[in-house]
This record gives structure tokens, C-alpha cells and sequence, in this order.
């Protein structure tokens, strides 16, 4: 159905558009209405509109003004203007705004299924031009990824050695990269019986990493390479050279892909990350130091690798900083914090002893705080807060001055989940554990106590009472802040729209969301976009 905006500072015409026009009939639907141009900007922005049937004389912004105003940010919107006899002087500027129709308001519902018909016929065109061009372009782009994905491949297995060829072939593909790193992801079987799997399940598997690899960077010039069936290598490039700061990046990044595989459960990745490099012949020495990560990652049950030169090898500590890393999860899994505590005083100690170079005790530090939220991610913790603050003590790490602040900022972290893993394991019951499990993974979609109930097979009110009893809360603030909690991660990407956020924290009413965000944050949701931002 197309949606219909009404923007008239007449109730009686207002009303009378609403009721006296079947728009079913016309395959429509009023999503909105408002009473001038400025209430109708504001909606837009929160809406999803086809079609604006406006008044062209109101207070504040008029027809014109608003029909200047989305041609020039809501282009594919048609804009159908209502008006008197005199207005007919205003249609040249109109015609400006690719304003679709005027329709006398003597009587307006005769008109309005013409012009309305008109507007559809013309998205409909424009759509089945957008369609067509869409696919050529998708076409050559997938030529070009084929042809990029083969140079790529014959880079890492030898075939092309010479730097001056590999130099011509980059400039001939338009293939920028610097300060890059490659990625390796080493995707499967969870019974390492690939014959259990289907082709179709592996393809969408695989399409759906390469497709979490380019939302994600998708800031950052990246190609994406399948070496083989179960290898897929990822070359991302940074502006910065500041090695921590991207690692950073790559090891958040990491933790999403492993957190997807996880729900995903027919499969299980291993990651290997090679050091930045800056110059181009050095593709196939990245590439070999990320299957050297990788290869080192098999004693690793975090499943993810850094690349770290032997400048200073432990020999008492194999496999350092991953040993280290395990054994902290390891002692924080036992709920023995001072354990955690002590091999990582144990880890910096060498370092500060070995003189290590810093960029990598500062990676090596990433490399444990990754560990600790993957932790949080495999016992499935309902920690929101903690999680939160995830990208907040990389900042802390990368832009450490010394080893003192390092020690503090991972002991804090390690002491922090220590508390959340005993209260978690002690504090609720199967009921309740069940029912944040349930919130977790269902937020997004229409949930309620009654839904969470027959989940988990008991008495709703008996579930209500108990989930006040031990948490404190309703279940209904429980569900509303997890979805405000995501909704706050969404809201900081500028390219999210109000309304697209609360759909995908289960509200589809932008106003409901609005209100329901401003309770539990004391800000509107524009708000909290705009104190991003700025």
C-alpha cells in the first residue's frame, strides 16, 4: 500500500480528507497527518511517506515552501497541493518542485483518486527504473568483486610476486589501501561433519559474514576475499596509523561476528588478524601473519588471534597474551577474581620487565578485554550496562600513557565482571534466567508477559510476581530498557532514522517509542541523536 501524509491548518477539510475519501479503494493508507509545513517536516523525519496531500495557504511554512522542502530532501515523495481558484498563479513555482497535481478545494474528493492514481503511476515508473538500473549495477559490481577476489587470491598463493605488477593491477582495479590489516576467518562445522551441511545453509552462512564485514566497516575501504569453502579473508584499511585504535576496531568487530555464529550454532568461527601494514607487496607477508595467527589460535577457545612478533618471547607462558588472556576467563569462570588478578599482573610484569614495545602490551590488553566480554556473551549475561562500555575501555586502553593505567583500567574491568558472573550464577532462579534469555533474544520482536509465560510454561501472574520478587522490576521495564539499551547503540549512527530504530527494537509506533524512550532516558530519541552527533 502507498502511505499518505494530509497537511492542512483546516480540521473540517482535514477530517473530511480522512473519511470521505476511500483510500483503501485507491490501495493507500493515511500514516499521518499535520497541521502546516513545519509539523509535516517533523514527521517526515519519522515516517515513511509515498505520497503528501497538502493546503498550500497555512501559518508557519506553506504548500509551496514544504513542496520546495521535500523535493530537495524527500525526492521520490510526491507532493499533491490543494487550492482555491486564486491560487492557480502559484502552479509555475509549483512545477519547480515536480509538484504532481492541484486540486480545486470546492470539492476535492472528486479529484483526489486522479491525482492520487497519477502519483502512484509515477513511483511505480520510478521504481521500475531504479529496479533496472539497480541490477546493471549490481551486475558490474559483481563483476568487478569477482575480478578483484582473483587478484587478491593470486597475491596470497604466490602466483603474482612481482610488486611492480601487483602495483599496476591495484591502480588498474582502483583499489586504494593503506594501514591495512588482513583478517582471516576459518568458518566451520560444528561436528566437523561439512556432509551434514548443507550447501545452501554454508552459502547464506558465509553471505552473512561477508554482509556483518561490510556494515561494519563500511566507514573504512575493505574487500572481502573466500580463499576457499571455509576461509574467508577480510583486507580492511584505516586513515589512522594508530595501531591500538584500529585493533580496537577489528577486535569489537570480531566479537559481533562471533557473538552471530554463536546464535547461529550449525557453525564456529576462528579468527586470526595480521599486523597493520603500510606498503603493497606486503599483502601476502599480512596474509601469511594472519594464518600464523590463526594457526597459533588452536589452543585459543576465544577463537580470536592477534599477530604478535617474538620481541620478547615468555618461555615459562606459551602462546602469550592469549595464555594469559584464557587463564583470567578461565579464574573469572571459577569465580576466583584474584587468580585473574594475579596472571595478569604476572603478564604486564613481563612486559614492563622485557621492555615489550607498546603498541603491543596496549593490543595484548584488547586482546584480554576481548576475552572478558566474550565471557559475558557465552554465559549470556543480561549485563547491558557493562556491555555498553565495551568501546569505552578500548579508548581507555589505546589512549594509555603507561603501564600502571593498563593495569588499573583491566583490573577494574576483570573485578567488575567477577561481581556480574557471581550475581548472575546466584542470584536468580531458573524462572528468571529463562525470562531474561527469552527478553535477550526476542526484544525485536512483539513480546509480552503472556508470550514470556507460555515460553517458558508457567502462570503469568505467578511469573510476574516472582520476576518483581527477585529483580526488583516488572518484566515490562525489564523488556523496555534491553530495547532502549539497543535502541541507544543505533540512535549514534547518524544514518538510522528514528523510526527505523524503533522498529528494530520491536515498537513500530514512533510516538510510542518516543514516549517510552524519554521515560527511561529523560530525552526525546532526536535528542539523544543530536548529543551524539554534535
Amino acid at each position: 500500500m502507498y502511505n499518505i501524509m494530509i497537511v492542512d491548518d483546516e480540521p473540517v477539510i482535514k477530517q473530511g480528507l480522512l473519511y470521505f475519501v476511500n483510500w483503501e479503494a485507491l490501495d493507500c493508507r493515511v500514516v499521518c497527518d499535520a497541521q502546516n509545513g513545519i509539523d509535516a517536516k517533523e514527521k517526515l523525519s519519522s515516517h515513511s511517506v509515498d505520497i503528501v496531500l497538502t493546503d498550500i495557504k497555512m501559518p508557519g511554512m506553506d504548500g509551496l515552501e514544504l513542496s520546495k522542502y521535500i523535493h530537495e530532501n524527500y525526492p521520490a515523495v510526491k507532493v499533491i497541493i490543494l487550492t482555491a481558484f486564486a491560487d492557480f498563479s502559484y502552479a509555475q513555482t509549483a512545477i519547480k518542485y515536480d509538484v504532481i497535481d492541484f486540486i480545486i478545494k470546492t470539492n476535492p474528493t472528486e479529484k483526489i483518486p486522479d491525482a492520487i492514481n497519477k502519483a502512484k503511476a509515477l513511483i511505480s515508473q520510478e521504481k521500475d527504473k531504479d529496479e533496472k538500473l539497480k541490477l546493471m549495477e549490481q551486475k558490474a559490481n559483481l563483476r568487478l568483486s569477482e575480478i578483484c577476489e582473483k587478484f587478491f587470491k593470486d597475491v596470497f598463493n604466490g602466483i603474482i610476486m612481482d610488486d611492480m605488477l601487483i602495483q599496476s593491477k591495484l591502480t588498474e582495479l582502483e583499489i586504494k589501501i593503506e594501514n591495512y590489516f588482513i583478517v582471516l576467518f576459518d568458518i566451520h562445522s560444528v561436528s566437523n561433519e561439512n556432509s551434514l551441511i548443507s550447501p545452501e545453509d554454508y552459502n547464506k552462512f558465509m553471505h552473512s559474514v561477508s554482509n556483518l564485514l561490510s556494515m561494519a566497516f563500511k566507514n573504512y575501504p575493505h574487500y572481502t576475499v573466500a580463499v576457499d569453502r571455509t576461509l574467508l579473508a577480510a583486507i580492511i584499511s584505516f586513515k589512522s596509523r594508530n595501531v591500538p585504535l584500529c585493533t580496537q576496531t577489528l577486535l569489537m568487530t570480531c566479537n559481533e561476528i562471533l557473538s552471530m555464529a554463536d546464535s547461529f550454532m550449525r557453525f564456529t568461527i576462528s579468527i586470526g588478524i595480521s599486523q597493520m601494514q603500510q606498503n603493497i607487496p606486503a599483502l601476502s607477508v599480512a596474509y601469511q601473519e594472519a594464518k600464523d595467527a590463526l594457526n597459533g589460535g588452536f589452543y585459543n577457545d576465544n577463537h580470536v588471534s592477534v599477530f604478535m612478533p617474538n620481541t620478547s618471547p615468555v618461555t615459562s607462558s606459551p602462546g602469550q597474551p592469549h595464555y594469559f588472556a584464557e587463564k583470567i576467563v578461565d579464574s573469572l569462570q571459577l569465580q576466583n577474581p584474584s587468580e585473574a588478578l594475579k596472571s595478569l599482573e604476572n603478564l604486564l610484569e613481563e612486559y614492563r620487565r622485557n621492555k615489550e614495545p607498546i603498541e603491543n602490551i596496549k593490543v595484548s590488553c584488547m586482546l584480554i578485554a576481548s576475552y572478558c566480554y566474550r565471557l559475558l556473551a557465552g554465559f549470556r549475561l543480561f549485563t547491558p550496562e557493562l556491555s555498553d562500555r565495551e568501546p569505552e575501555i578500548y579508548k581507555r586502553i589505546q589512549s594509555s600513557r603507561n603501564i600502571q593505567s593498563l593495569s588499573a583500567i583491566l583490573k577494574q574491568l576483570i573485578e567488575s565482571i567477577s561481581k556480574v558472573v557471581v550475581t548472575n550464577e546466584n542470584k536468580f532462579s531458573y524462572l528468571i534466567k529463562e525470562t531474561q534469555k527469552y527478553i535477550r533474544d526476542n526484544f525485536h520482536k512483539n513480546i509480552s508477559l503472556q508470550t514470556i509465560a507460555d515460553h517458558i510454561h508457567v502462570n503469568s501472574s505467578y511469573l510476574s510476581r516472582l520476576y518483581k520478587k527477585e529483580t526488583g522490576e516488572s518484566i515490562v521495564d525489564a523488556i523496555n530498557k534491553y530495547r532502549i539499551d539497543h535502541a541507544k547503540k543505533l540512535l549514534k549512527d547518524p544514518a538510522n532514522k528514528v523510526f527505523e530504530v524503533a522498529c528494530a527494537v520491536g515498537i513500530e509506533d514512533p510516538a510510542y517509542f518516543t514516549h517510552v524512550f524519554t521515560k527511561y532516558t529523560g530525552m526525546s530519541p532526536k535528542e539523544y541523536k543530536a548529543s551524539n552527533i554534535s
